[in-house]
């Protein structure tokens, strides 16, 4: 009820005169609020642009088991590098696609799961972005047999 445009209670005065008050506490407490989440917003945004930074450096490694090859990826699942030993030369060449593949998809796992430490690290382990990101990780790597036209 605006009180403005109400005439005051006479046995209420002490309540009016308390409400006076209480609304001028009431203007500081909410400025003070809407002060404090512009600076919990602003705080937010740096530590959104600290792991953007953070991750971008994110680079996933892994090597085949018999070191015939060496995959990096970026925290995209982004082919960085592929690298090959002579001795992936003496595979069949189905067996070294399959076995890049599964490299390819074990640094994806990986650089996954630093990106996901960090963005756990900056904004708690139960946030909305934790659980995206923890959901596209748990999502299965396609199967190197799977055929894809380009």
């Amino acid at each position: 009820m605006d009180k403005s445009r109400h005439p005051p209670d006479p046995g209420r005065n002490l309540t009016r005169v308390s409400d006076f008050f209480s609304a001028d506490l009431d203007a500081d407490l909410a400025i003070a609020t809407v002060e404090q989440q512009i600076a919990d917003a602003q705080e937010r945004a740096e530590r959104a642009a600290e792991l953007r930074r953070q991750i971008d450096a994110v680079r996933g490694v892994a090597t085949s088991p018999r070191r015939e090859v060496t995959v990096t990826v970026d925290a995209s699942g982004r082919l960085a590098a592929v690298e090959l030993t002579d001795a992936a030369s003496h595979l069949p060449s189905r067996d070294l696609g399959r076995l890049i593949v599964h490299t390819a998809n074990e640094a994806q796992r990986r650089a996954g799961e630093k990106a996901l430490e960090l963005a756990s690290e900056a904004f708690g382990a139960d946030s909305p972005t934790v659980a995206h990101l923890r959901g596209e990780l748990d999502r299965p790597a396609p199967s190197a047999d799977t055929t894809i036209a380009i």
